[in-house]
């Protein structure tokens, strides 16, 4: 089977390095990734984590700034594919998917139609859930609408932040796209993705960073794990101060104060307490709770 492989991110290499190994049955003869990206102060040119893997296999390697090229499009074609995978990569035109003889697939993080979207691994955490999920589908014109080849339910515990959740997930999907391909191969039917119960999984902003205190603590403590990294930050005193390995409890404190606690820091919440166990204050180095009380606050200032 010829395979193009598309990706960017990091998530997608496991996957990329599974179909090497299993040259026997797949051929990769191409990776597309996007175009190198000026960035810092210097606009220094920095590629992609996937093309930094690609150029070390020596794979072939396709750098794409847009998809309105005739010359890319033709070089895609002259390849001959049987199958292209998206793995966290951008959406591709129809005239692009449509070219191999099977069609085009992605790897989505959510059970579908659950979790649409841009960050389903972020919002399902967020929402409190107890589960995640792989679901493999056909693109079509549609976002993340395309009919299911194989999806698979993955659950988590109360505590698994965004980025453990991430690693473990990027772990998972090799496996399951195996079995995708498989699938494919062996002509399994796939299910027609229904548009009940759907969800959408947005991006998100810069201000879902930023804390309030004016919620259930276990609301509030779900919204941080699901957005760590980078992490949440609470205003204390004047400043900005980041908050991670948290948890909840049924503590009563008034909104805002806190107290210190068997090397754990509680903060009142709308309803019960925010546990808090390591913190940051904006440019300096992390610290325990333990380092946070041994500061001494004189004037007695809140968490707001």
């Amino acid at each position: 089977m010829n395979i193009v492989f598309f990706a960017n991110g990091s998530f997608a290499i496991h996957s990329l390095d599974v179909l090497l190994k299993n040259y026997d049955h797949f051929t990769v003869k191409a990776v597309v990734t996007n175009e190198d990206k000026k960035t810092g102060r210097g606009q220094k040119k920095t590629e992609t984590l996937v093309s930094k893997y690609s150029n070390s296999k020596s794979l072939n390697l396709i750098k794409v700034k847009n998809f309105n090229d005739n010359s890319l499009i033709n070089n895609l074609k002259k390849i001959n594919p049987d199958l292209f995978i998206v793995i966290s990569y951008r959406i591709l035109p129809e005239y692009i998917y449509k070219i191999p003889t099977l069609g085009s697939i992605n790897i989505h993080t959510s059970l579908l139609p659950e979790y649409r979207g841009a960050a389903p691994i972020q919002r399902s955490i967020m929402d409190g859930k107890d589960y995640l999920g792989l679901t493999s589908f056909f693109l079509n014109e549609n976002v993340d609408e395309g009919d299911i080849i194989l999806s698979k339910k993955v659950p988590i515990d109360d505590k698994i932040t965004y980025g453990e959740a991430f690693d473990f997930l990027s772990k998972l999907t090799p496996i399951f796209l195996i079995e995708t391909i498989n699938n494919i191969n062996s002509s399994k039917k796939i299910k027609k993705q229904s548009n009940k119960n759907t969800n959408y999984a947005k991006k998100i902003k810069k201000s879902e960073y930023c804390i309030s205190l004016d919620f259930n603590s276990k609301d509030i403590h779900n919204h941080i794990r699901g957005l760590t990294p980078p992490g949440c930050y609470i205003n204390f005193n004047n400043k900005k101060v980041k908050v991670f390995n948290t948890y909840y409890n049924n503590k009563n404190l008034d909104i805002g104060h806190y107290s210190y606690e068997d090397n754990k820091l509680y903060v009142g919440c709308k309803n019960g307490s925010l546990i808090i166990e390591k913190l940051q204050f904006e440019g300096k180095k992390i610290i325990s709770a333990q380092d946070f009380n041994n500061m001494n606050f004189t004037d007695n200032p809140m968490f707001k």
